[in-house]
């Protein structure tokens, strides 16, 4: 399914700018990915990107803050896992509610250094920003965490043998007590 744009009002006009200049060159159309709720207006990520990388960089350094920032968050969804980690990297300590769920996403992916990425960053989350993310997505963190288990038991049980120790897992329990500090 073709990835269908939506974004929260104050990202439209950035995002309508910034999705045609990122597809200049794209290899193959982004696919549909998930769909949350972020300040009760709904945001919809592309599960895939095939940005030409050199454009995704060029776009990224000559844009505003806020379009540089958003073309950050669709880089976490770009198919070359090292481009993803690059973008985690930049983006991760941007405080707009709307990169948490691009953050929250990767935990619930399989490759273990981006997921360590976020473990690295997560003392300096916006603890009120995530709360309010949870709690207005409830499903989104219940399917993260299902994909984290699986990922998990698939290909990370040898590594660590208890579930709670794996990195994945770690963030999404904490992000699941930011969640709860509010309750």
């Amino acid at each position: 399914m073709s990835y269908v744009s939506a974004f929260p009002a104050e990202l439209q006009a950035v995002a309508s700018a910034l999705l045609p200049a990122l597809a200049i060159g794209e290899q193959w159309p982004a696919s549909q990915g998930f769909t949350v709720r972020v300040q009760s207006q709904p945001l919809s990520a592309p599960g895939r990107v095939y940005y030409e990388p050199s454009r995704l960089r060029s776009v990224i350094e000559s844009s505003s803050e806020e379009a540089r920032a958003l073309a950050l968050c669709l880089g976490t969804r770009h198919w070359d896992g090292f481009i993803r980690e690059e973008c985690l990297r930049k983006v991760i300590l941007v405080h707009r509610p709307w990169v948490i769920p691009f953050v929250i996403q990767l935990v619930g992916e399989y490759v273990i250094e981006i997921i360590r990425v976020v473990v690295a960053s997560i003392q300096c989350f916006d603890r009120t920003g995530y709360r309010s993310f949870l709690l207005q997505n409830p499903e989104f963190i219940a399917t993260t965490k299902c994909r984290a288990i699986s990922y998990w038991n698939c290909n990370y049980r040898s590594q660590y043998p208890r579930r709670e120790d794996y990195p994945g897992l770690r963030v999404i329990e904490e992000v699941e007590n930011m969640r709860d500090a509010a309750l």
